[in-house]
Formats: structure tokens, sequence, C-alpha cells
């Protein structure tokens, strides 16, 4: 098998979701197989083989669509329509709109606040009805204060207070809820980010089972043209019985494998709908793109790395949403023990009242009292000692996290490294090893043909040959994802993840 067709493309457009065909084994081998101690001895591989094409037979294979239904979407594509579809992100939107929220309710401290009250009332109380009189500027010295008559009053009262000074917890208040917001949209950023991997992850799945497929079906004819050959020289009376039934049994097994492939690639199509939130009722899929030589060049640079010995030093993760969300939600528990301290200090409020006041049968009177209040807390039951130790607990709480959250970020990225530099060495030998075995499998092929070799022979060529197509298969997708994985674990925006 020349260098051109080991790399040609295994099927065409549509093949992927075309069921693996079914040959019945000849009928004139399957009358041969009564005769002699050597058909005997190989009827359990028969079996086998029916079993598993009865098995073909009944398993459905891959996507209910057609391969031609499916749009086809590229990386940038579905990264779009997922981060405009999913559910995930809204979830967090709506969050980071809560803590704007809070920021505005937090604002309304430093304004003024405006009331206005008003309230109807009838009594023969002598202390109401004394009062309201006075209130109503119509005191009559004449009137019995013991046996008044019935007195009413409308009254309504416009009132401001303002907080002059309330221990700077206001101003803490504000700070915590400024920075719990950018905590919110930090966590924002880095839930785009994740869904931006799962993305890239599982675009790169499905074009990974789509080459599977391919492989499996190229296999299949493979294996099948092998069969033909065995049939061909055991009618000749150059091969023996065995040839065939190996043949048969590894035909079967190349069917089998075709369907779990075919399952694979429509469980790849669900897990890629469901990431990007359109549902199984999108007809999407990846797009088949040509990897070319600058892959395995790029891969070339990163494998020519020497993986350290020796403690490296830490990479850098600062620009990682999660760093920053965990500083930010530290800075928030330092304003809240602001708050908390606040407490022990006094609180200045200046305040201001309007009143008009009418009893019904005569015009309104106008009266207003305008002051400053000042309040401090002697003793409060250790209220505020005890809010001031929760408060210092869960901020040395959180510093602790941020260390223990900077230590498994920075291991997260080391790692990412480490895979990167793994799928590039296994996608460099990947190359290699497939052009080995496919010419390994023409030279069995030949000797077979010349009658030089047995049938395993070359089914075991053919075996290595899609082991190795496999491999390196896999060896791309893993390259591509665990380079999104060293970029997403540095903190890069997914723009640059090219």
């Amino acid at each position: 098998m020349g260098f051109e067709r080991m790399f040609r493309p295994i099927a065409e457009p549509g093949d992927a979701a075309r069921p693996l065909p079914i040959r019945p084994v000849s009928p004139r081998l399957g009358a041969r197989r009564d005769c002699g101690s050597a058909a005997a001895a190989f009827a359990p591989r028969t079996i086998l083989v029916w079993l598993c094409g009865v098995a073909v037979a009944l398993v459905p294979c891959g996507d209910s669509r057609a391969a031609t239904d499916l749009r086809p979407l590229s990386l940038d594509e579905a990264i779009r329509i997922a981060l405009e579809q999913s559910p995930d992100l809204a979830t967090a939107e709506q969050r980071v709109n809560a803590a704007n929220a809070t920021i505005e309710r937090t604002d309304a401290a430093f304004y003024p606040q405006l009331r206005m009250r008003s309230g109807y009332t009838a009594t023969n109380d002598p202390v109401q009805a004394f009062m309201m009189s006075l209130e109503q500027r119509d005191f009559d010295p004449t009137a019995n204060f013991n046996h008044p008559s019935t007195t009413d009053n409308l009254n309504i009262r416009f009132q401001a207070i303002y907080s002059i000074y309330n221990g700077g917890r206001d101003r803490a208040q504000r700070e915590a809820a400024l920075a719990t917001t950018e905590v919110q949209e930090q966590q924002l950023a880095a839930a785009r980010n994740s869904l931006v991997l799962e993305v890239t992850r599982a675009f790169y799945t499905i074009r990974t089972a789509k080459l599977l497929v391919d492989v499996e079906h190229a296999a299949t004819e493979s294996m099948q043209a092998n069969l033909d050959v065995a049939r061909s020289r055991f009618e000749q009376g150059l091969a023996l019985k065995s040839d065939v039934l190996d043949a048969e049994v590894h035909l079967a097994e190349a069917r089998e494998r075709g369907v779990r492939a075919q399952t694979a690639l429509a469980r790849a199509h669900t897990l890629f709908r469901s990431v990007l939130g359109v549902g199984e009722g999108e007809p999407v899929t990846a797009a088949d793109e040509v990897d070319g030589a600058e892959l395995d060049e790029l891969a070339q640079q990163d494998v020519a790395a020497d993986i350290p010995q020796e403690a490296p030093p830490p990479l850098d993760v600062s620009r990682r949403p999660e760093w920053q969300a965990a500083q930010l939600a530290t800075e928030a528990l330092e304003q809240q023990l602001r708050v908390a301290f606040g407490g022990y200090l006094p609180r200045i409020d200046a305040f201001a009242n309007y009143d008009l006041n009418n009893g019904l049968s005569r015009g309104f009177e106008d009266s207003w009292i305008a002051g400053v209040n000042f309040e401090i807390d002697l003793f409060d039951g250790f209220t505020t000692r005890s809010r001031v130790s929760e408060s210092r607990a869960r901020l040395l709480e959180a510093r602790e996290q941020l260390r223990r959250i900077l230590l498994d970020l920075q291991a997260e990225a080391r790692q990412a490294e480490l895979g990167v530099q793994d799928a590039a060495a296994r996608l460099a030998a990947s190359a290699r090893s497939v052009e080995q075995a496919a010419e390994s499998l023409e030279i069995a092929k030949q000797r077979y043909a010349g009658g030089l070799a047995l049938m395993t022979q070359v089914l075991d060529a053919e075996a290595a040959l899609s082991a190795a197509r496999q491999r390196r298969i896999a060896a791309r997708a893993d390259y591509r994802i665990t380079r999104a994985s060293l970029d997403w674990a540095l903190g890069r925006p997914w723009q640059e993840w090219r």
C-alpha cells in the first residue's frame, strides 16, 4: 500500500452514517464445513461468525439522520452558538444583574430618605384632644379639659432623614457589593471559558469519531478483500480452510467495531448538541477540517522541549477568572469586617419633619421640626463583638482558601502543559507508525499471495494498521484538546486559542 493510498480520504462524504455492509458466508463454503475433522475443530469459530453477523444486523448504526442532513459548523461557529444558547451562561448573567441591583441598594444609603405619611384620628381622650387642638392652633382656654368633646385631626407629614455618619458601614457595604459584583462577573468569565473548552472537546470528539468510523469502514472492506483472497486460494487448494475461517472471524469483528464506531459518533453528536444548548432537534455536526502540516510542525515544537525532572517554576495563572474571583471574594469579606467594626462607632443622623394638621372644620395649620440625632451603643450584649469575630474568621478562612486555589490552579496548568507535551510526542510518533504499518501490511499481502505467509500474518498486519491509524487520529484530537486545555488553564481568552 503506497503513501498516497494510505493518506487518501478513507470514505466519501456521507459514508459515516451509512451502515456497514453484511456479506453472508458463501453457501458452498458452508457446505464444506461439514467435511473433515479440521472443520469440526473450527465449529465454535463458525458460530462466532454468525453471531457477530446477527448482532451487526440488529444493532442500529449511528445517528438516525443521514450525514448529508447535518449542518456542519466550524469551531468558531459552534463556540458562538454555545455562548448565545447556553442556559448556564444565562444563569450566570442573571447573577451579575442581581449583584448590580445590590450595588444600587447600597447606594441608597448616601441619599436622603424622603417620606410622606398621612392619617386621620378622632378621640375624646383629654391628652390627645388637647394636643390636637394645639397642633391645629385652635386652643380654647374655656373648654372643659377633663371632658372634651370629640376631637378629630387629619395629619399630613413630610419627613426627611439623612445619615451623616454611621461608623463607615455604608461605605464598606458598598465596597463589599462592588467586590461581589466583580466576583460574579469573573465567575461568568470562568463559566464562559469552561464552556468554550467543552465545545472544543466535543467538536474534536466528533471529528475523531467520524475518522474512526472511516477507519473501521476501510478495515471492513480490507477484511472482506482478505476473505475473498482466502476463499479463492482455498478453492484452488493453495490454502487451508483455517485461513478462510480466520478471515471470516476477523471480518465479523471488524463489522462489530464499525457498529461501535457508529454508536460512538451518535453519542458524540448528542453531547455536541447538548453543549451547544440547541437540543436534539437541531441537526448540527462538526465541520470536517483538513489537518495540515502546520499541526505536525507545531507538535514538533512542543515535543522539542524536554520535560523537566526538577520542580519547574510555577506557571502564571493570574489571568484565570477563578483566581481573580477568589481575590475579589476575599476583598468583599474584608469590607464585611469593616461593617462589623462599625458597630463600635457612633451614628449621626439629620432629620426634618413638616406637618399639616386639619380638624376638617378648619383649614390646615402647618408646623415643622428639624434636628440631629447622635447615637452610640454603650452595651449591646456583645452582639458587635460576636459579629466582628465571625467576620474575622470568615476572612481568615477565605485567605487560606485563596492559597489553596492558587496551588490548585498552578497544578492544573502544569498538568495541562505536560498533557500538551505528551500529546505532541504521541502525534509526532504516530505518523511514522502508520507508514510502517501500511508498508508491513502490503508486504504481508504480497507474501500471502505468493504462498510465503499465513493468513494470520496478514490479519495481524491489518489489525496493526487499523490500530496505528486510530492512534494517529486520537493523537491529533488529543493534541488540539490539550492545547486548548493549556490555554484555558492559563486564563487566555478563547479568541487566542489558536
